[in-house]
């Protein structure tokens, strides 16, 4: 069975993975429209 310390440890590196995640998300789509070529209608 899994102990509780188990299961703490594998919240918390989900926890970070999915926050990681969420701020690369953002990231990229901040920087979509700072190059010129990629972008025509703005």
């Amino acid at each position: 069975m899994i102990s509780d310390v188990q299961l703490a440890i594998f919240c918390n590196v989900l926890g970070v993975f999915l926050f990681l995640l969420v701020v690369g998300f953002h990231y990229i789509n901040a920087n979509m429209g700072r190059n010129p070529g990629m972008s025509k209608h703005k």
